[in-house]
């Protein structure tokens, strides 16, 4: 089989927008503010035989949406909303596929060159947090959005690969309708997992193939990757402005009659704060899905970490988090030194208060 002779039908093209909308979420009551809600989780089977699955499971609820347009394609009517207890939050918008797998570059080119899906995502996501009300603390949306597309297809014969060849998979994951060079090709389709015989995942930084009759694991852990890039992007961004305003504030403390104010408590509060909330945030994201071992789901994982740099972002967020412990830490040793220096100044004015008493008496 050639890859002009293979056929798309039966598969789906899930396009996944991720979302930073707010601090935490309380998913019970979110279970219950949300008509249609249900939690979903990892199904233990035998690519899971270890039961591994997310520590919080999330919230996913299914709405309609405006139609959209989307030329040669079709666009289901329904978005796919996952809310996580970490604050993010992810629309699925799915595309029927019906037609030549030599077509799938045109649409993951139209993919990436048009809005209507980011800006359709955006609605639903900012519609869902007005649901949502009270469970979810500090609501805000995001201006960033992460998208990622995933091509899942249904095995076609014995081969998988047949009529998937390297050069056409790479062209669908890089979003490219013309030749890619041999180099590119590689690197493209240099993350590949399998279970067994009958399955496949080649997985890129800018959208997957999935050749599976069964791929919803496998679509919760691209999705919860996805979903950690834009909350490490959006940490990493909020450290970059907690910094600056750490920097700031500590210059502020350490001059002139400054230091002998209460602003340099103040400053040093606000740094603890932005400290604690980045330390947290970090910690929900990467403990929120339990992968041990070296199974499946734990390697699709660490692979898609990979190709979407996600293990730089999150190297990158804990040297900010050092750099903002060490301002704060200064801070704190400058409090305590300028308690200190008022302490004695206290003890002298109190002696020659006494000294002086003494010498009036």
């Amino acid at each position: 089989m050639t890859a002009t002779d293979r056929t798309t039908a039966g598969g789906t093209c899930h396009v996944f927008h991720a979302f930073e909308a707010g601090f935490s979420v309380d998913i019970e009551s979110a279970a219950r503010s949300v008509a249609g809600a249900g939690r979903i989780g990892l199904a233990t089977s035998d690519r899971n035989v270890a039961g591994a699955d997310f520590e919080s499971r999330p919230l996913r609820v299914s709405i309609e949406m405006a139609p959209i347009r989307l030329e040669h394609f079709e666009v289901m009517p329904r978005a796919h909303v996952t809310i996580f207890h970490f604050g993010a939050m992810s629309v699925r918008i799915d595309i029927a596929l019906n037609g030549p797998a030599h077509a799938l570059p045109e649409l993951a080119r139209t993919l990436v060159s048009q809005s209507a899906l980011r800006d359709a995502a955006r609605t639903v996501a900012q519609d869902m947090i007005g649901v949502l009300g009270n469970a979810i603390v500090r609501p805000a949306l995001s201006a960033r959005c992460e998208d990622y597309m995933v091509f899942a297809l249904l095995p076609n014969g014995d081969d998988l690969r047949a009529g998937l060849p390297d050069e056409l998979l790479a062209r669908i994951l890089r979003a490219e309708e013309g030749v890619l060079a041999p180099e590119q090709v590689r690197d493209a389709v240099s993350a590949c997992t399998s279970y067994g015989n009958d399955d496949l995942t080649v997985i890129d930084w800018n959208g997957a193939v999935i050749v599976d009759r069964t791929p919803d694991d496998a679509l919760s852990v691209l999705e919860f990757a996805n979903v950690e890039l834009i909350e490490m992007r959006w940490l990493d961004d909020r450290l970059d402005d907690a910094l600056e305003e750490a920097f700031r504030t500590a210059g502020q403390s350490m001059r002139g009659a400054r230091i002998l104010s209460v602003q340099t408590g103040r400053h040093t509060r606000r740094i603890a704060e932005l400290q604690i909330d980045a330390a947290a945030l970090f910690e929900s994201v990467n403990n929120a899905l339990k992968l041990f071992g070296d199974q499946w789901l734990a390697r699709l994982h660490q692979s898609a970490t990979h190709r979407l740099h996600i293990d730089d972002y999150e190297r990158s967020v804990l040297r900010k988090l050092e750099a903002l412990d060490s301002i704060y830490e200064k801070l704190r040793d400058r409090q305590v030194q300028i308690r200190a220096e008022l302490l004695e100044l206290v003890v002298i004015v109190l002696i020659a208060l006494e000294m002086f008493v003494l010498m009036r008496s």
